[in-house]
């Protein structure tokens, strides 16, 4: 009997430069929820419910229990789960019945967790957003290098970030090119 494993196109990547880590992590869902028209209170309602937490702002994210929600557009958010559970978007579809629609987003998704004293440095020259003056919590969709990506203030010297599976390794190339370029190898 064969039994499949999940990962990511990076879950097993990981480099280190003075003053800067990067690393691809795994075992996380993403489901996409849409809030149903006409469906924003009880929505609202249904989610702090579910999740002990309300919406974030936009341009924002929140922690749930078991991972974080980000918003990504007009009553549109991410959730991203800690932990593998490939029928996520079912559960959430029953708990949040005809008030939104959810879409599993995992296998269109890669991760990287990137950390350390220089992240600013490189990332002035790679993501086209003052990031030297966020938050934590604040997070957005936005491009590096052409490239789309959604990007997570973790805390004061760490970001998650997001990028699509198909263009994760041009992603991944760009973002050491970047760094070497700007700390060295």
């Amino acid at each position: 009997m064969f039994e499949l494993t999940s990962h990511s196109a990076l879950d097993h990547f990981a480099k280190e430069f003075d003053g800067l880590s990067i690393k691809g992590l795994s075992d996380f869902e993403i489901v996409s929820l849409a809030i149903a028209k006409k469906q924003n209170t009880a929505f609202s309602k249904a989610f702090k419910r579910h999740f002990s937490t309300n919406l974030p702002l936009p341009g924002h994210w929140s922690e749930t229990l078991t991972g974080k929600v980000l918003w990504t557009g007009q009553d549109q958010y991410f959730l991203f789960n800690d932990g593998i559970d490939e029928c996520l978007d079912e559960k959430l579809a029953d708990s949040f019945g005809d008030k939104a629609y959810t879409t599993l987003q995992t296998d269109g998704w890669a991760n990287l967790q990137v950390s350390g004293a220089g992240i600013h440095d490189v990332f002035e020259r790679f993501i086209p957003l003052d990031l030297r003056n966020w938050k934590t919590g604040q997070g957005t969709r936005c491009s590096a290098h052409h490239i789309a990506l959604l990007i997570l203030k973790t805390n004061q010297s760490s970001y998650e970030l997001y990028t699509p599976q198909s263009s994760s390794a041009s992603f991944l190339e760009a973002l050491l090119d970047v760094t070497e370029h700007v700390l060295g190898k």
